[in-house]
């Protein structure tokens, strides 16, 4: 059946869409699958706002986010969400294809899932197996500590590496042993086999940044403004009117009318020039083409810079084909 799924335990869940007909379909299948604290906001900065309140609360709730919001769009909340909580479990939903470059960047930063619009139930229940079937995993070992970790049993394992690799399409050794919390030894052989039938390529050596305190490369990029560092921003489309220099948003050009002279702006290129993806924060109002960037380490939660980062090389794959 559809909605066999039993939990043992639920947690929270935030939907931050601005579709009401999108939120409400996915509230009423949650709650077909025994979810009851479900929380839903319409914006970016109401999304925010509850996460933390929630975090403040010692939960740990899965968000289920939209690609673009009417205040902010999905990098600016990812951001806030991670400097909230780096182990945050948020996915994506968007009609948007997984190839386009923007939503590639997002899994990159730490999107946990990806789901498509429209939203197929099956999908959404394969997510919410995979996010249950880890869960169970982490609590079953979280009271293993030390040595006690290299006696997990190996099955178990094994189960999780499949997960890590079908949510992946490249990784490294080095992460797949922070996020095992073993040595690669433990899980070679099967590397091996997997290799062996074509389910996954080497890649060879790989470096990767990693935390200039505990050596992790569990890291994700934190983006903000750079006047006022705040990380309360989107992604838009600005208009630069030549007779009097004025550069705003391109809504701002009611009926086509500057908002600063007042003027029609008639011909493209004559009138006026559009300058497409520059990021525009709703705190101090600048724009700028591109955004400042400092790394997190979802391990430590500590903050560094680029040029303060260690580097760490291992071994890295392509997945193929993970059934």
């Amino acid at each position: 059946m559809l909605f066999d799924m039993v939990l043992a335990s639920k947690e929270d869940i935030l939907i931050v869409e601005d579709s009401p007909a999108i939120s409400m379909l996915l509230k009423n299948y949650f709650e077909k699958l025994g979810y009851t604290n479900i929380h839903a906001c319409n914006t970016g900065h109401s999304a925010i706002i509850v996460f933390k309140e929630l975090v403040d609360e010692m939960k740990n709730p899965i968000v289920f986010l939209d690609f673009m919001l009417p205040d902010m769009d999905a990098h600016s909340i990812l951001t806030q969400i991670l400097e909230i909580q780096p182990n945050a479990r948020v996915v994506l939903e968007t009609a948007t294809e997984k190839d386009d470059e923007g939503i590639k960047e997002l899994i990159r930063l730490g999107v946990y899932q990806y789901i498509e619009k429209p939203i197929r139930f099956e999908n959404l229940k394969s997510i919410m197996n995979t996010i249950e079937n880890e869960q169970s995993f982490f609590e079953k070992d979280s009271d293993k500590t030390g040595s006690n970790i290299q006696e997990k049993n190996s099955s178990k394992i094994i189960e999780h590496l499949d997960f890590l690799l079908k949510s992946s399409s490249q990784i490294s050794i080095g992460l797949m042993e922070q996020v095992l919390g073993v040595s690669s030894e433990f899980f070679s052989s099967y590397l091996e086999k997997l290799e062996k039938d074509g389910k996954i390529i080497s890649l060879g050596d790989k470096k990767e940044i990693a935390c200039n305190r505990c050596d992790s490369v569990k890291i994700t990029q934190i983006f903000y403004c750079p006047s006022c560092k705040g990380s309360n921003f989107k992604l838009g489309k600005l208009l630069e009117h030549y007779d009097c220099g004025n550069i705003s948003e391109e809504k701002t050009y009611e009926n086509d009318l500057c908002p600063n002279c007042g003027k029609e702006i008639k011909a493209l290129g004559v009138d006026y020039r559009v300058l497409q993806n520059h990021y525009i924060c709703n705190d101090c109002k600048d724009f700028f083409p591109d955004l400042s960037t400092d790394y997190l380490c979802l391990k430590c939660e500590n903050k560094f810079k680029l040029e303060d980062a260690r580097w760490k090389i291992s071994k890295s794959f392509k997945v193929l084909n993970i059934s």
